[in-house]
């Protein structure tokens, strides 16, 4: 059985874009294997963005990092800056690809087709000669016959049968390899490799095979794995008339989330009216929050997350839809507006403010005619016009967590170097991590998938070392 100097487990963006950069530090033939349990690589890469793929945000580094999570900040910023957006842009535009930016920095392909990501990327893993396993499902992780990590631990009959399949290969092989290569078993072979890259995703989208198997990997390998929850979720809510709706789009708009330690978090963004509820990159933002409360607060298995559609009582957001003004100036704009345009009717001088569709839910909500004219507005009617146009509150239904497009939490980072994405723990010399089964995340806009290339290429290139 041919040995490999580098094995990548996982063939989404993190795994190919490390398989790239390490075969190209090595700049030897065949001697870079990506294993992938499905029948294609970038499955997952294939549904980002609405099938465009957002592939980066154009902020500079700096920028980028100002967004993340305090911790993260620390932790991904060798790596954002070892494949920044521009140096990771840089690889496409060589084989001829164009992209264009849209709002708050998202970037795109100009051909708005995630399947031009992926081309590219299967162009360069065919370049450089890295062997590709497709439909190879690892099942154990080994480093000598003493040493046994096993993915699925439910199994205990499968278990031993394992074990001794394996001792009799360490047997068979010990001649020809170092005890301290690492032995991988997939349901169709056995691979040696002197170093291992898990980028095997988190555990949103399961039907694309991430489906959180790699926490189970990295934990029997003796890593711990922080509570995982799901991120980036559409929110169901109860008004019947706020989901006639479905298609405005509230453009940006800030939203605000009060966390169970009374903590404000805001998110700014567009906020679009769908059929079951409130979707947009301002929801999908401040759901992580009100998903971490949620599950932070019950005794649950923390390398899992249920996939299931979660109840919620009492949670509330609350709509500034004029966050660049504030209440004192919007009071002092509308009393002037009242003295020069007192005949215009409320519902028509909104339209100043809000979505024209938005104005007759909004009024009706709030309990203001729009046929009053603003000269015979009450100072009572007015507040409250401010109050929500400021402060606008939407109830929250439920969270369907099957809908997740991201997973928070995960291999603990106090446990990886964050100059190399390798292991600290002494037992784990030569194990890498990238991508989504690390705990980092950051929110939407192009920023987890480029801290998925990020550090799979910063692992794939210290793995050569």
């Amino acid at each position: 059985m041919k040995k490999y100097k580098i094995a990548i487990i996982g063939g989404g963006p993190a795994g190919m874009m490390a398989a790239i950069s390490s075969a190209k530090e090595l700049k030897k033939p065949k001697n870079v294997i990506l294993i992938e349990k499905n029948e294609y690589l970038g499955k997952k890469l294939l549904l980002t963005g609405g099938g465009r793929c957002n592939i980066t945000n154009l902020k500079p580094t700096k920028k980028f990092l100002e967004k993340l999570r305090k911790e993260d900040k620390i932790f991904l910023k060798h790596s954002l800056y070892a494949l920044d957006n521009e140096k990771l842009l840089s690889i496409f535009e060589k084989k001829g690809l164009e992209f264009k930016e849209e709002e708050n920095g998202r970037c795109f392909p100009i051909t708005d087709d995630a399947n031009s990501i992926l081309l590219i990327l299967k162009e360069y893993l065919s370049e450089l000669n890295i062997d590709i396993l497709l439909n190879n499902h690892v099942k154990n992780i080994s480093k000598n016959k003493n040493n046994i990590f096993e993915i699925n631990k439910n199994n205990e009959n499968n278990k031993n049968n394992e074990i001794n399949e394996i001792n009799e290969v360490n047997n068979e092989d010990s001649k020809s390899r170092d005890n301290n290569d690492f032995i991988i078993e997939t349901n169709k072979k056995t691979i040696y490799a002197e170093k291992v890259i898990l980028a095997t995703g988190g555990d949103s989208y399961p039907q694309t095979g991430s489906n959180g198997e790699g926490y189970n990997i990295a934990a029997n390998l003796g890593h711990s794995i922080s509570q995982i929850y799901p991120g980036a979720i559409p929110l169901k809510i109860e008004d019947a008339f706020l989901k006639k709706l479905a298609g405005i789009s509230l453009e940006n708009i800030s939203v605000l989330y009060k966390t169970k330690n009374n903590q404000k978090i805001t998110s700014k963004g567009n906020v679009l009216i769908t059929h079951f509820g409130l979707s947009g990159p301002g929801i999908l933002d401040i759901s992580n929050y009100i998903s971490k409360d949620y599950n932070f607060s019950k005794d649950k298995n923390s390398e899992k997350f249920s996939h299931e559609e979660i109840e919620l009582e009492d949670i509330c957001i609350y709509l500034d839809m004029l966050p660049n003004m504030t209440e004192e100036e919007l009071n002092e704009k509308i009393i002037v507006d009242s003295q020069n345009n007192g005949k215009t009717m409320v519902k028509n001088y909104l339209k100043y403010y809000l979505r024209n569709r938005f104005i007759d839910f909004f009024l009706n909500k709030i309990g203001v005619s729009g046929n009053k004219t603003l000269s015979n507005l009450t100072k009572k009617d007015k507040n409250k016009i401010i109050n929500n146009i400021k402060s606008f509150q939407i109830k929250i239904k439920s969270l369907p967590e099957k809908s997740a497009m991201i997973s928070c939490g995960g291999a603990n980072i106090d446990e990886i170097n964050s100059k190399t994405m390798e292991s600290k723990l002494k037992n784990c010399k030569n194990l890498f991590f990238a991508g989504e089964l690390l705990e980092s995340y950051g929110p939407t806009g192009g920023y987890n998938l480029q801290i998925a290339f990020s550090t799979g290429y910063l692992a794939g290139t210290s793995a050569t070392k």
